[in-house]
């Protein structure tokens, strides 16, 4: 058991605390005696549909901690993507939930928001436009809010996860994984980072090398990692080349089936 009463008693709103990361998360949390809600999307519905809802029951229930978990990334060229559903929610909505409590966090002049960017925003990879620009949007407002509350008892934590073993990585998404050689973490492992990361109140933590090193490269040189990413490009033009190919002939399939 981690930090054992740290947490006793504060009250935690999670989205995306049903799965993958959140999941041995939310055990953590309340292992150390907090209060959690996590929205559940099965029961309550979409939470970009009904954000305005969850928004003004943040306003009149202000948790101690708001932590911005929920996701999803979309592996796929610009144009075929749906940019305004992955911004929706990979952005839209915590920075709506981070709105929605700094009024009572201020008043209080105490509270924690927590955001999970992704390593992707440091490194922004071919065929991930939309979760990078959300990511990116999302570790730019984490900064500002984190600047702006500097006067105040509220705290802002931005984690930056590389890939992590959940189903998020999964179909095309794990063959561009696994053929360009990227590392993952477990789930429970990321849980744990980002729980001592609440307890020590930090700013930022960054996982996993060396993509730490080439977040620092691409940030200085940006020129070289262009360079690097020529051969993930290319890989991943083969990765949906291939899955466009087996969508077709399925169809084809299937619409030669209904002839019958």
């Amino acid at each position: 058991m981690l930090f054992k009463g740290t947490l006793e008693g504060k009250f935690v709103y999670i989205t995306g605390g049903t799965g993958g990361i959140g999941t041995p998360f939310v055990r953590m949390l309340k292992e150390a005696g907090a209060t959690v809600t996590a929205h559940d999307s099965k029961m309550e519905g979409d939470l970009v549909a009904g954000l305005n809802k969850i928004c003004a029951q943040l306003q009149a229930n202000t948790p101690d901690i708001l932590i911005n978990m929920a996701g999803y990334n979309v592996f796929n060229y610009c144009e075929e993507q749906n940019l305004k559903a992955i911004i929706d929610l990979n952005l839209m909505v915590p920075i709506r939930l981070s709105q929605a409590v700094l009024i009572n966090m201020k008043r209080r002049n105490a509270g924690h928001i927590v955001t999970i960017g992704s390593m992707t925003a440091l490194i922004p990879l071919p065929h991930l436009t939309g979760y990078v620009t959300a990511k990116a949007g999302l570790k730019g407002f984490s900064d500002s809010l984190r600047r702006e509350l500097s006067g105040t008892h509220i705290t802002v934590t931005h984690i930056v996860p590389r890939a992590v073993r959940t189903k998020m990585n999964t179909g095309t998404r794990a063959e561009i994984n696994e053929r360009t050689g990227v590392r993952y973490d477990e789930p429970e492992e990321v849980a744990k980072k980002i729980f001592k990361a609440i307890i020590q109140q930090q700013r930022e933590v960054r996982l996993g090398w060396p993509e730490r090193f080439f977040a620092f490269l691409n940030a200085t040189f940006p020129c070289l990692i262009d360079c690097g990413l020529q051969k993930n490009r290319k890989i991943g033009e083969e990765i949906l080349e291939a899955d466009k190919a087996r969508t077709k002939e399925k169809i084809q399939k299937e619409d030669s089936l209904k002839e019958y």
